[in-house]
């Protein structure tokens, strides 16, 4: 893929950090803190067992005892992970019980918090881009309605992302993959949620690796694209991780079963429960891995949204992996076009927000190439 030329960023983030500025305006990268879940997400910090329980009763086989004296789940066990997810969506986004039952078997199973999570930011954005939205004090109101839309580049079998924005929103989305058995299941999802009017599921048939080409319509325009690209850059890449994280699995339940910290009512042996893989979310093959990982699949975004630059506000990806991050931000601040009137014609500001709602903590980085002035007239 060509390298487009990108100008430098502002030195602004979209969580209000300062994440550090070097000469020139260039950001310097820092440790990420641990995060925090969004202020307006339903997750934070603590699962209230008895009322996801009370609202999708099929998690309450899967609960256990767990060392501190409270209610969780195995959370190697890809069916109690499946079954506590949906809980999630049924108790806090009104999504339709049968949700699981929808997904194929080997689907990716969204962790619903930290998805909420970058839909959340996505709103602080757009509320800072369009203070005249319900404008106090030179800040507008968080953007609400069908006026706004969206796209989920790789929505994937779940339609997770599209499914959030749409029921805490209200806004419309484009939900695109390239998988036509993903593509049939988030259309089966948004179909059993009423949500036809605010989702269209969109299959990218193009098969030249397309991101937007083929899927976005000729005039249309969106307030912002996001996507969680495929982490891995192989499948050897991924069972070699998958193997890692098995081998602490077991070790770590070995200490808590000599430690008395099991709950006897967790059946280790059961199929559900082992830990012959680790991959308690699921995921099929393109879900979790393409050719150059994350990297290779942002950069494939990056480079396609120049020709789009005039047609969403905000383009912004998912980032996992630190020095992912690091490789991307200097991507896409290699350098800048001028046009004749001696203006940018590249990315006029690029924005990364850490975020986190557990352990694991990733960035979304965010890029346009409107200037403040654009943004603002959007």
């Amino acid at each position: 893929w060509q390298l487009y030329s990108f100008c430098s960023y502002s030195t602004g983030t979209c969580d209000g950090r300062d994440h550090g500025t070097t000469e020139k305006g260039k950001r310097a990268i820092k440790e990420r803190p641990k995060g925090h879940p969004h202020p307006r997400n339903s997750f934070q910090g603590t699962y209230d067992m008895d009322r996801l329980v009370a609202s999708y009763p099929l998690l309450d086989p899967h609960l256990i005892m767990g060392p501190a004296g409270r209610k969780t789940v195995d959370w190697s066990d890809s069916a109690a992970v499946r079954a506590l997810n949906t809980a999630l969506l049924v108790a806090d986004y009104g999504v339709n019980p049968t949700y699981s039952d929808m997904l194929p078997p080997r689907a990716l199973c969204p962790p619903v918090p930290g998805r909420a999570d970058y839909v959340h930011h996505i709103a602080d954005a757009l509320q800072k881009a369009l203070p005249d939205n319900g404008a106090r004090d030179g800040v507008g109101a968080v953007p609400r309605g069908s006026a706004i839309t969206g796209m989920d580049i790789g929505t994937g079998a779940s339609c997770i992302y599209p499914i959030i924005a749409s029921s805490v929103y209200g806004w419309r989305m484009i939900a695109s993959d390239i998988n036509s058995s993903s593509i049939s299941s988030a259309g089966e999802i948004v179909a059993a949620n009423g949500h036809g009017d605010l989702i269209d599921v969109r299959h990218q048939e193009n098969s030249n690796r397309s991101i937007f080409d083929g899927v976005l319509r000729v005039g249309e325009n969106i307030d912002f694209a996001m996507c969680n690209p495929p982490i891995y850059p192989s499948m050897e890449a991924y069972q070699a991780e998958n193997a890692r994280k098995v081998r602490g699995l077991s070790k770590k339940k070995h200490l808590n079963r000599k430690r008395g910290k099991v709950a006897r009512n967790t059946q280790v042996g059961s199929p559900s429960n082992s830990t012959a893989s680790s991959n308690n979310f699921g995921g099929t093959d393109c879900e979790l891995w393409c050719d150059g990982g994350e990297i290779a699949f942002v950069k494939r975004i990056m480079t396609e949204s120049e020709r789009y630059r005039d047609r969403c506000l905000w383009f912004s990806s998912l980032v996992s992996r630190k020095d992912s991050l690091t490789t991307l931000e200097s991507f896409v601040n290699s350098g800048q076009k001028n046009r004749n009137d001696g203006r940018s014609h590249g990315v006029q500001t690029v924005q990364r927000v850490s975020m986190g709602t557990g352990k694991k903590n990733s960035t979304i980085l965010m890029w346009s190439f409107l200037d403040e002035g654009e943004r603002r007239d959007w």
